[in-house]
Order: structure tokens, then C-alpha cells, then sequence
């Protein structure tokens, strides 16, 4: 069967790097031909648009809506965003009608790539959705007419393709709402491979942490920094809180993201500065390092329809290296933490629980840690992936 995934961002961004191609790449083995269509968010500057990666083809067709990684994005003009996204969309079905696929997968419900699945429609087998997020409540829009925008297509696509995989119940829940029958949903959360379940060796890992200076028990975040979409406003807080009794602890933040300097302003005005190390953005590859390095792991979480929607990574990817999650109470993560052997649930956007959450989990490591392992076999893709054969059949 030939299947092509319209994805409406690059291998930089955690959906085609974490979700997309390890799918891809479960189906390559079953006998599929599998393209991953993408857009780059320096487009001009890849030198390399085609190439074969695990035996899935990836294709870098057009420049996203964005320029630039998070913490150093560019941003366009109403004007340039509304031309960029039509080219944008004109190449990735241009694209699409090329491969003649037999399955046509929408990699998220959003404009340009809803815009090139329907131009490029007569030439493929049928159409698929992907939801794995809930766009509309969760970015930050640079006006009104795009969150409108955004909202539309999120409620009508899963509407016109023939089945939607979801990663959360609550986005299963929702498409039921919008009309789509319920043997058309086919509910795959996030999950992991052998490659992210290995542990580094002992001696990187010990050197990593000698350059970071980490010589006391360690929380990790990795991430976007970000406080709409991810509450890292509300870790460091609680952080601080949870600093002043425990001094023997330090925080690992990894990742970027455009409030990044306000956050970093955030921890030197709660007198915690001395205590977090800040790594910024690292290579996929590398994020299993640096977990590595943590006592646990912190997903910090308000209670909303945007956080309800997520099925985190950074949950799934701790639990394959047996590392107790800390997270709010929220949508299906109770359920990812096996109602709390492989973690700590708290209440979610309270700072003070969330500190609680946290110290418990740096006592109780130990137990926890073969709790996240056990947990984690659940979310291996090998076992998941039979689950998204089914959309085709």
C-alpha cells in the first residue's frame, strides 16, 4: 500500500521527528511505501530536499508559515503569511498527486496542509486525519481571524477524510461531538522505539553531567518554553517553592522556545538561578541523554482543552527509560502513569502540588523508576502500530 502523510512542519518539530516517522517507519516494515511530504522551517537553506531515511522517503517541499526554530523565529505579515501558506499548500499537493498514494494522511488538522489533502484528493485513494492536538486552544495567534481560522479547519476536516487517528481520548471525544462516527476513530496515543528505550552509557552520561554541573538529585523538563502551551511559568514557580526547603535540589531545563529570556528572568527574580541549568534546544537523537540525567521527569499542566488534548511525549519518552513522571491531573495522563505507579499526579496549575509532586517523586525514585518501566511497554510502537493498520482496512 502506498501512503504519503501531508506534514505541515519538518523533522526540527516533535509531531514528523516523534510521532510521523517512527509510524512511517513501523509500517516500512510491514511492506508499506511510506512518504513523509514536509514542510521546512528554513526552507531555503536545506540542501538536501529528498532522501530515504529507515527505508521511509521524506520530502522538504515548501518554507512553513514560521521562519526559523523556536526562540529564533520570524514571524510574517498577514499578507506574507496568507501567500506563504498558499504556496506552501500548492507544493506539498503538487507533491501529494505525484506520489498518487492510496492512503492521503493529514499530519494534523490545520490550513495548508487541509488545503493540499483537498486539492490533491482526485489523485489519492482515500483521506485520512491525523489529531494529535487541539491547534486552536493551544497557540498564540498573532490576531483573531487566525485562531478562527485554525478552529475551522480543526471542525470540518475530521469530517471530510474517510477515518481520524487520535492520540487522546479527549480529541476522541471531541470528533464524536463533531459528527464523525464512532467506527471511524481509531484512538494511537505517542509512543517510543528500542532506540529511545536505551540508556546512553554510564561514562557519557557522567561526563554530561560534570559539564553541567550536576552534583545533586535532578527534575527535568524537556520542552518548549513556554507558558501557553506548556506551564513552565508554573514549574519554576513551584520550583522555587520547593527550593527553599529542598536546597539540595537542581533543575535541568532543556529546550527553546521564544519566551525562553522571560522565563530565565523569571528564575534569577525567584532567587533560583544558581540552582537551574538551562541547555536549550538539542538534537532529537540527544533528548534521551539528557533525561538520562534526571531523578525524574516534570510535565508541568494547567487544566484545559489544549493540555486535555495532548498525549506528551516527554511522558512516553521518560517511562522507556524508567524515569518517574511528575504532571498535573489532566486528560489521559493519569492513565499514561498507570494511575500513578510510574509517577506522581498533582493538581494541575497549583504551584504548591505540584512542589509536593515533585519532592515525593525525588524520594520515592527508586520504586517509581520499575513502575515507568513496566508502564512504558505499553506504548511501544511496535505494539502500537497494528492499531493504525486498521484506518486503511
Amino acid at each position: 500500500m502506498r501512503i504519503a502523510f501531508l506534514c505541515p512542519s519538518g523533522l526540527d518539530d516533535p509531531g514528523p521527528q516523534r510521532r510521523f516517522l517512527p509510524i512511517a517507519r513501523e509500517l516500512v516494515r510491514r511492506g508499506h511505501d511510506v512518504s513523509l511530504l514536509m514542510l521546512h522551517s528554513t526552507f531555503a537553506a536545506v540542501q538536501q530536499h529528498r532522501f530515504v531515511r529507515d527505508g521511509v522517503k521524506l520530502q522538504y517541499v515548501a518554507q512553513m508559515h514560521v521562519h526559523g526554530l523556536p526562540g529564533k523565529r520570524r514571524y510574517y505579515s498577514p499578507a506574507g503569511l496568507l501567500a506563504g501558506s498558499l504556496r506552501a499548500a500548492a507544493a506539498l499537493a503538487y507533491a501529494a498527486r505525484r506520489l498518487r498514494p492510496d492512503a492521503l494522511h493529514i499530519a494534523k488538522a490545520q490550513p495548508i496542509n487541509g488545503m493540499a489533502a483537498l486539492l490533491a484528493r482526485p489523485a489519492a485513494g482515500a483521506l485520512y486525519l491525523d489529531a494529535d492536538d487541539y491547534e486552536a486552544a493551544a497557540n498564540r495567534f498573532g490576531g483573531g481571524w487566525q485562531r478562527q481560522l485554525v478552529a475551522w479547519w480543526e471542525d470540518r476536516l475530521p469530517r471530510m477524510v474517510r477515518a481520524v487517528s487520535v492520540n487522546t481520548s479527549f480529541l476522541q471525544r471531541r470528533c464524536l461531538a463533531l459528527g464523525v462516527a464512532p467506527e471511524r476513530i481509531v484512538e494511537i496515543p505517542n509512543g517510543f522505539d528500542d532506540r529511545q528505550a536505551q540508556l546512553p552509557p554510564i561514562r557519557r552520561r557522567q561526563a554530561l553531567r560534570a559539564a553541567l554541573g550536576l552534583t545533586r538529585p535532578t527534575i527535568v523538563y524537556l520542552g518548549t518554553m513556554s507558558t501557553v502551551a506548556h506551564g513552565v511559568g508554573i514549574l519554576l514557580d513551584a520550583f522555587a517553592q520547593l527550593h527553599r526547603r529542598r536546597p539540595d535540589l537542581q533543575l535541568l531545563m532543556v529546550g527553546d522556545g521564544d519566551e525562553l529570556p522571560a522565563l530565565r528572568a523569571r528564575a534569577v527574580a525567584h532567587g533560583i538561578a544558581p540552582a537551574v541549568r538551562w541547555v536549550g534546544r538539542v538534537a532529537a537523537e540527544a533528548a534521551a541523554t539528557y533525561l538520562a540525567l534526571g531523578d525524574c521527569s516534570v510535565d508541568p499542566v494547567e487544566d484545559t482543552p489544549a493540555a486535555q488534548a495532548r498525549s506528551p511525549l516527554k511522558i512516553v519518552e521518560s517511562l522507556a527509560l524508567g524515569l518517574p513522571v511528575v504532571t498535573g491531573d489532566v486528560g489521559d495522563r493519569a492513565v499514561m502513569l498507570g494511575g500513578g505507579a510510574a509517577g506522581v499526579l498533582c493538581a494541575a496549575g497549583d504551584a504548591a502540588a505540584l512542589a509536593a509532586g515533585l519532592e515525593q517523586a525525588i524520594d520515592r525514585s527508586a520504586l517509581l523508576r520499575a513502575g515507568a518501566l513496566a508502564q512504558a511497554e505499553y506504548y511501544r510502537w511496535e505494539r502500537i502500530i497494528d492499531r493504525w493498520q486498521t484506518l486503511y482496512s
